[in-house]
């Protein structure tokens, strides 16, 4: 009996601590699934926004496509899709790269454009790629139509924008039309150009100069249609710069 008083204090103390030990324990053990089924979870989460992020890129792709598609339908042109895969920031020289070349059938003074509208024309093609010169570039002239007039004029690049001269007595409005005309430089007629969005007169008191800002957005365009058309004259005049003029425009050789 008096072996059992002894001996409680410490029975006691060690059943209190074991309990305590095997207690911490399993919350322990507890508290570390729960960090691992928290950082699946996490996981789980990040892998989701992931395919969500992935899911609504191809719906854009998807939607981008169709107009295309729809553009293609409407002119009914032999043509080729092609993803742009470089640009030039140069603003002595402004173009774009994208992904077909002469075995795909690109060449050069092809028509590019996207279901907004025209974007410019090849101007150098390698076997697997192709360099877009910009309608925005001030190399660059178009030979266009103000839609509600029927006027005609040749529309050259001007930065972000265009100008077109016209004589003064040309009727014009801002918010006019412009689309190409279809008689010179391979670009089918009636295509979307830009639209009207200031007027001036020249001190000549003879002309006036119109600028026109371009339906496409060239620094958002990600996927583009190279009409199979070209006009041979257009191709001769770039061919027959040759690439000399190509490296002083670009500043660099081949790509």
């Amino acid at each position: 009996m008096l072996l059992q008083e002894v001996a409680y204090p410490f029975e006691y103390a060690w059943n209190t601590t074991t309990g305590f030990v095997s207690s911490t324990w399993r919350h322990y053990i507890a508290l570390s699934e729960t960090a691992k089924e928290n950082t699946d979870l996490r996981s789980e989460i990040n892998g989701l926004k992931t395919k969500i992020l992935d899911y609504d890129e191809k719906v854009q792709e998807i939607s981008r496509l169709r107009k295309l598609l729809g553009f293609v339908q409407h002119y009914d042109q032999r043509h080729l899709v092609a993803e742009v895969i470089g640009s030039s920031k140069d603003s002595a020289f402004r173009s774009l790269r994208i992904n077909k070349g002469e075995w795909d059938g690109a060449r050069v003074g092809m028509p590019i454009v996207t279901a907004d509208g025209v974007v410019g024309r090849i101007i150098r093609t390698g076997q697997k790629f192709s360099d877009v010169h910009l309608l925005s570039d001030s190399n660059f002239n178009i030979d266009i139509l103000l839609q509600r007039t029927r006027v005609r004029g040749v529309l050259q690049g001007y930065g972000s924008h265009a100008i077109l001269t016209l004589n003064r007595r040309a009727e014009i409005r801002i918010g006019d039309t412009v689309i190409t005309s279809g008689i010179v430089g391979g670009f089918p007629k009636g295509l979307p150009v830009g639209r009207v969005v200031k007027i001036s007169y020249e001190s000549d008191h003879i002309s006036q100069s119109i600028k026109v800002e371009p339906w496409v957005d060239f620094e958002r365009v990600e996927e583009v249609i190279v009409l199979e058309t070209h006009d041979p004259e257009i191709q001769k005049i770039i061919e027959s710069a040759g690439k000399d003029w190509f490296k002083r425009q670009t500043g660099n050789g081949e790509g």
